[in-house]
């Protein structure tokens, strides 16, 4: 489950290369299933992402249908946003990019499970990297 979205405001947040870690990951593990579930702001830019649409009669999903997804998923990929923290809170697995806006300490989001990955710079920050740092996880759950 990927959470490629910031609020407009603060597109400092916002890893660009979402596709690229897509691919390499559905060509390294062709059994996923990768979705996104955007609010109504962020359809439009949600359709550009290449991955399942997750809405309710096209409309974003409330909080209790967002972290009903949230639960079902093996694994989550996200900017520093509100699924993020709904994710690391509800105990999943997954990972969080940072770029220089704050520190993932300072947000108190990493978990057992939940890390984060911090660069100065989110625009530097490849797609081979983040799936490096991601790999071992995915292949537990694959």
């Amino acid at each position: 489950l990927l959470f490629p979205f910031c609020s407009p405001k603060l597109s400092h947040k916002k890893w660009p290369h979402f596709n690229n870690l897509i691919k390499i990951i559905k060509s390294k593990h062709p059994n996923f299933e990768i979705a996104t579930a955007p609010e109504t702001s962020e359809v439009e830019e949600a359709k550009k992402i290449e991955s399942i649409l997750i809405t309710n009669n096209n409309k974003p999903l409330n909080i209790m249908e967002l972290a009903g997804l949230i639960t079902k998923a093996s694994y989550v990929i996200a900017n520093d946003t509100g699924p993020a923290h709904m994710s690391a809170h509800l105990g999943k697995m997954g990972t969080v990019l940072f770029g220089h806006h704050t520190t993932a300490n300072k947000v108190s989001i990493e978990t057992d499970k939940f890390k984060a990955i911090s660069v100065e710079d989110l625009n530097s920050l490849s797609a081979e990297k983040v799936y490096s740092e991601i790999q071992d996880k995915l292949e537990l759950i694959n």
